[in-house]
Protein backbone atom coordinates (compact mmCIF):
# COMPACT_ATOMS: atom_id res chain seq x y z
CA UNK A 1 0.00 0.00 0.00
CA UNK A 2 1.34 3.94 -1.24
CA UNK A 3 1.78 5.28 1.99
CA UNK A 4 0.07 8.80 2.31
CA UNK A 5 -0.42 11.69 5.03
CA UNK A 6 -3.52 13.34 6.52
CA UNK A 7 -3.72 16.43 8.48
CA UNK A 8 -6.02 16.48 11.47
CA UNK A 9 -6.08 20.11 12.72
CA UNK A 10 -2.13 21.02 13.77
CA UNK A 11 -1.21 17.09 14.16
CA UNK A 12 0.34 15.61 10.81
CA UNK A 13 -0.63 11.96 10.79
CA UNK A 14 1.72 9.36 7.79
CA UNK A 15 -0.29 6.71 7.17
CA UNK A 16 2.35 3.67 6.59
CA UNK A 17 1.07 -0.19 5.93
CA UNK A 18 -2.57 0.89 7.80
CA UNK A 19 -0.73 2.07 10.60
CA UNK A 20 -1.05 6.15 11.67
CA UNK A 21 1.88 7.66 12.90
CA UNK A 22 2.89 11.21 13.83
CA UNK A 23 5.22 13.29 12.53
CA UNK A 24 7.74 12.18 15.47
CA UNK A 25 7.05 8.66 14.42
CA UNK A 26 7.98 8.81 10.85
CA UNK A 27 10.89 10.77 11.90
CA UNK A 28 12.02 8.01 14.30
CA UNK A 29 11.05 4.66 11.61
CA UNK A 30 13.58 6.76 8.90
CA UNK A 31 16.65 7.29 11.64
CA UNK A 32 16.04 3.19 12.30
CA UNK A 33 15.92 2.34 8.95
CA UNK A 34 19.71 4.49 8.55
CA UNK A 35 20.91 2.83 11.72
CA UNK A 36 20.09 -0.66 10.31
CA UNK A 37 22.07 0.01 7.10
CA UNK A 38 25.21 0.70 9.20
CA UNK A 39 28.21 -1.55 7.55
CA UNK A 40 26.09 -2.21 4.02
CA UNK A 41 28.78 -1.56 1.90
CA UNK A 42 29.40 1.78 -0.68
CA UNK A 43 28.13 1.01 -4.11
CA UNK A 44 27.67 3.88 -6.38
CA UNK A 45 23.55 4.19 -6.95
CA UNK A 46 23.01 1.15 -4.93
CA UNK A 47 19.52 1.05 -3.18
CA UNK A 48 19.61 -1.91 -1.45
CA UNK A 49 20.66 -2.41 2.01
CA UNK A 50 22.68 -5.32 3.13
CA UNK A 51 23.95 -5.39 -0.41
CA UNK A 52 25.20 -1.51 -1.65
CA UNK A 53 24.47 1.79 -1.07
CA UNK A 54 25.42 5.49 -2.11
CA UNK A 55 24.47 8.60 -0.10
CA UNK A 56 21.25 9.24 -1.76
CA UNK A 57 20.20 5.62 -1.63
CA UNK A 58 20.58 5.97 1.83
CA UNK A 59 18.29 8.69 2.65
CA UNK A 60 16.01 6.92 -0.29
CA UNK A 61 15.25 4.09 2.54
CA UNK A 62 14.94 6.11 5.37
CA UNK A 63 12.68 8.39 3.74
CA UNK A 64 10.82 5.78 2.47
CA UNK A 65 10.44 4.08 5.93
CA UNK A 66 8.61 7.24 6.92
CA UNK A 67 6.51 6.87 4.47
CA UNK A 68 7.67 9.77 2.54
CA UNK A 69 7.08 8.80 -1.29
CA UNK A 70 10.10 9.27 -3.10
CA UNK A 71 11.05 9.50 -7.00
CA UNK A 72 14.05 7.78 -7.45
CA UNK A 73 16.82 8.77 -10.23
CA UNK A 74 19.60 7.12 -11.79
CA UNK A 75 20.45 9.90 -13.80
CA UNK A 76 23.55 10.87 -11.83
CA UNK A 77 27.12 10.31 -12.06
CA UNK A 78 29.49 9.63 -9.25
CA UNK A 79 29.85 13.92 -9.07
CA UNK A 80 26.60 14.48 -8.83
CA UNK A 81 24.81 18.15 -10.24
CA UNK A 82 24.55 19.82 -6.80
CA UNK A 83 21.33 22.01 -8.41
CA UNK A 84 19.42 19.01 -9.54
CA UNK A 85 20.84 17.52 -5.69
CA UNK A 86 19.01 20.72 -4.08
CA UNK A 87 15.44 20.24 -6.35
CA UNK A 88 15.73 16.58 -5.56
CA UNK A 89 15.33 17.46 -2.05
CA UNK A 90 12.89 20.48 -2.19
CA UNK A 91 10.54 18.75 -5.02
CA UNK A 92 10.57 15.69 -2.53
CA UNK A 93 8.83 18.30 0.34
CA UNK A 94 11.78 19.24 2.24
CA UNK A 95 12.42 22.04 3.43
CA UNK A 96 15.71 23.85 3.72
CA UNK A 97 16.28 24.85 7.73
CA UNK A 98 17.70 28.59 7.64
CA UNK A 99 20.21 27.92 10.94
CA UNK A 100 22.68 25.55 10.00
CA UNK A 101 23.21 24.77 14.09
CA UNK A 102 19.59 23.77 14.03
CA UNK A 103 19.91 20.14 13.05
CA UNK A 104 17.58 17.82 14.37
CA UNK A 105 17.77 14.30 14.53
CA UNK A 106 16.50 13.11 11.10
CA UNK A 107 17.48 16.44 9.13
CA UNK A 108 19.24 15.69 5.74
CA UNK A 109 22.46 17.71 5.90
CA UNK A 110 24.11 18.51 2.54
CA UNK A 111 27.53 18.77 1.53
CA UNK A 112 29.95 20.29 -0.35
CA UNK A 113 33.13 18.83 -2.63
CA UNK A 114 34.99 20.49 -5.14
CA UNK A 115 32.57 23.68 -4.64
CA UNK A 116 29.22 22.29 -5.00
CA UNK A 117 26.67 20.24 -3.11
CA UNK A 118 27.18 16.37 -3.94
CA UNK A 119 26.79 14.59 -0.33
CA UNK A 120 23.99 14.22 2.02
CA UNK A 121 23.95 12.16 5.02
CA UNK A 122 21.14 11.78 7.74
CA UNK A 123 21.56 13.95 10.90
CA UNK A 124 21.24 11.91 14.34
CA UNK A 125 21.41 14.72 16.67
CA UNK A 126 23.61 18.03 16.18
CA UNK A 127 27.03 16.47 16.40
CA UNK A 128 26.34 13.37 14.43
CA UNK A 129 24.93 11.59 11.32
CA UNK A 130 25.14 8.60 9.09
CA UNK A 131 25.92 8.40 5.65
CA UNK A 132 27.42 5.74 2.56
CA UNK A 133 30.84 7.31 2.18
CA UNK A 134 32.93 6.36 -0.41
CA UNK A 135 36.05 6.69 0.98
CA UNK A 136 35.25 4.33 4.25
CA UNK A 137 33.85 1.91 1.59
CA UNK A 138 30.37 1.34 3.64
CA UNK A 139 27.56 2.98 5.38
CA UNK A 140 29.23 4.44 8.55
CA UNK A 141 28.25 6.58 11.53
CA UNK A 142 30.13 9.78 11.78
CA UNK A 143 30.73 13.01 14.44
CA UNK A 144 30.25 16.37 13.01
CA UNK A 145 33.86 17.58 13.38
CA UNK A 146 35.51 20.71 11.53
CA UNK A 147 36.06 18.51 8.33
CA UNK A 148 32.29 18.09 8.00
CA UNK A 149 31.21 21.30 9.35
CA UNK A 150 33.40 23.79 6.82
CA UNK A 151 31.15 21.75 3.86
CA UNK A 152 27.59 21.75 5.48
CA UNK A 153 26.00 23.68 2.55
CA UNK A 154 22.76 23.05 4.35
CA UNK A 155 19.83 21.38 6.49
CA UNK A 156 16.92 19.96 5.07
CA UNK A 157 13.56 18.72 7.03
CA UNK A 158 11.19 17.12 5.78
CA UNK A 159 8.03 19.22 7.26
CA UNK A 160 3.63 19.54 6.86
CA UNK A 161 2.56 19.92 3.83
Amino acid sequence: MAASRICRGLAAFWIIRGKYMTQEESIEAMVQAVIACLGTPFHHQGRKAGVGLDCIGLVIIGANAAGIAVRDRRDYGRRPDGVSLVQALKDHGAQEVPDRNAIRRGDILLFRYDGQPQHVALALRLDEMIHSFAPAGKVVQSTMGDYWRRRLVGVYRFTER
